[in-house]
């Protein structure tokens, strides 16, 4: 695995140049580039750059409806309003990757460029929540939630940069860095009749009003429906957008979105090829071999990408951990992994989500003829303050059909004990036998991948002293 480049993109867009090479005049500040200085200055654009127009993107698609639609395709809602889903996929359900078993979900996308919008917080009686609030960029600059803030109920003033007005009676403001927000909500189920009982009142619970509206009488609009607006992965379509329509949108996005203050030394220096708020970035000023690099820059971005978000880290006992995620400072190359590799992640001391695609011997999972066992000493399960789980994927990334339709387990499963106070999971397509099915997570005749979900983690696992047990095969 690839080491985590801590260096920031500024450090390396103006690396020294061979004094031969042909030179390109930025108009603006009258300073001579190379051209390999030019491609890697836009090269760190991209990367730059890359967070808020994938965030865009997803925006556009997911608010593009009249109204909410929770049950075809991803949930969607028009822009400041909240959707929630109140039940689990299932293995037919190939919405999206990774999907998880342990929480009923709530998000909405929002814009503040018109106003603050109030949003509130039921009382979810000691239950876990959590509701991470990312900007733009995709830090998580306010997580509220049982970790954070309690479970009593809260009224939050959401206000937009350069807000100045007066916070009502009974709210707590909260500065977003940016006007395009989203909030990724999650609430805990236990089973299919806690969620439907108790956990779809609470999410009831969660409302957004805009402050105009507030305290009266309030209908959400219908939305409007783009027809220019396609369905296609937000992701694909970032990339197949050309160089010139990728930073233009950025130019414009950075208006009412701007970077924060730490990131001023690569504004500047994006800002003498055409990357700055209002600007307009024009391919057809620079040279032909600087052209013809920006033009398949999506390409190198890709590959880059890939090296530096989930999977870069190095694996331990054959699981894959990211540290460090939801607030990237100016760490560039990480935030643009994580947001092409897993956007939306929560910080740390929220949720923790090991992977694993090998076995403690380093060796790919196949169910096909191998059984598993995941051993947790006694007392050593995940160290949380809220619960875990462990969930199984085919290749493909998908839950897998099975006869209990038991896609994940955890602590919330009545998990049977060994005499020594251990726990043993069996990861195995054959049920175990009655005395073990308990512990059993049903596994594919093909490859598979597991992810371990640690809710509100313990200190002990946030800073990586409690290590993960491997995977071990048994035949």
């Amino acid at each position: 695995m690839n080491k985590k480049i801590l260096l920031s993109v500024c450090m390396i867009a103006f690396i020294a140049c061979n004094k031969t090479e042909k030179k390109s005049i930025s108009e603006k500040n009258n300073e001579t580039l190379s051209d390999e200085q030019i491609i890697q200055t836009v090269r760190g654009g991209y990367e730059f750059a890359y967070p808020v127009i994938l965030f865009y993107a997803t925006q556009r698609v997911m608010t593009n409806t009249e109204k909410i639609v929770v049950d075809n395709g991803p949930m969607r809602a028009p822009i400041n309003q909240l959707v929630s889903a109140s039940h689990f996929p299932d293995a037919k359900d190939h919405t999206v990757i990774r999907m998880n078993v342990d929480t009923y979900y709530t998000s909405s996308w929002m814009n503040l460029e018109k106003e603050p919008l109030v949003f509130q917080i039921p009382n979810t009686n000691n239950r876990y929540y959590l509701v991470p609030m990312l900007d733009a960029w995709s830090n998580v600059f306010f997580s509220p939630g049982k970790r954070s803030t309690g479970t009593e109920a809260q009224t939050y003033l959401i206000t937009g940069p350069g807000w100045n007005g007066q916070v009502p009676s009974g709210m707590q403001q909260v500065k977003a860095p940016t006007n395009m927000i989203v909030l990724l909500g999650r609430t805990q189920v236990n089973s299919p009749k806690d969620g439907a009982d108790i956990v779809r009142k609470i999410q009831e619970g969660y409302k957004i009003t805009p402050l105009s509206a507030y305290g009266k009488p309030y209908t959400p609009p219908k939305g409007t429906i783009d027809p220019a607006i396609h369905r296609k992965a937000p992701g694909d379509a970032v990339m197949d957008m050309s160089a010139e329509e990728f930073f233009n949108t950025f130019n414009k996005l950075l208006v009412t979105n701007p970077p924060a203050a730490a990131d001023s030394v690569i504004v500047k220096k994006l800002a003498l090829v055409g990357i700055a708020p209002g600007a307009k970035f024009e391919i057809s000023k620079f040279s032909k071999a600087v052209q013809d690099s920006i033009n398949v820059i999506s390409d190198w971005a890709k590959t880059e990408m890939l090296k530096n978000g989930f999977g870069s880290s190095k694996a331990v006992n054959g699981w894959s951990l990211e540290r460090g995620l939801g607030n990237y400072g100016t760490n560039y190359k990480f935030r643009a992994g994580v947001a092409y590799t897993g956007w939306g992640a929560n910080l740390d001391k929220d949720a923790m989500y090991p992977s694993s695609t090998v076995d403690i011997n380093n060796n790919p999972y196949d169910g096909t003829k191998n059984k598993y066992i995941l051993h947790f000493d006694k007392d050593q399960t995940p160290p949380t303050n809220a619960f875990w789980s462990l969930t199984l994927y085919d290749a493909t990334g998908f839950f897998y059909d099975n006869s209990i339709n038991r896609y994940s387990i955890g602590d919330r499963n009545p998990l049977k004990k060994n005499s020594d106070g251990s726990i043993d999971i069996y990861i195995q397509n054959e049920n175990p036998g009655n005395d073990k099915q308990n512990n059993w997570l049903p596994a594919p005749k093909a490859s598979f991948n597991l992810m371990l979900r640690v809710y509100w983690p313990k200190e002990e696992m946030v800073n990586g002293k409690w290590k993960i047990p491997g995977v071990k095969k048994q035949n």
